[in-house]
């Protein structure tokens, strides 16, 4: 579940990286909000990867 959550995290954080290079040339207050939001799904990435790397191996598969 740890690592369905990872990269349901990656693939939200590459959508938000598509937006904000969508906004960014006309739209600066909304590239600013969804870089925060980039930066807080950033967060969560690396603590569930943190996460995982600290589960004992044979409970990481």
């Amino acid at each position: 579940m740890i690592k369905e959550d990872l990269v349901a995290e990656r693939i939200a954080i590459d959508s938000y990286r598509e937006m904000i290079r969508y906004f960014a040339p006309f739209d600066p207050t909304t590239r600013k909000m969804l870089e925060e939001i980039e930066a807080t799904e950033e967060e969560h990435a690396d603590d569930l990867a943190d996460l995982l790397q600290n589960l004992p191996k044979d409970l990481r598969n």
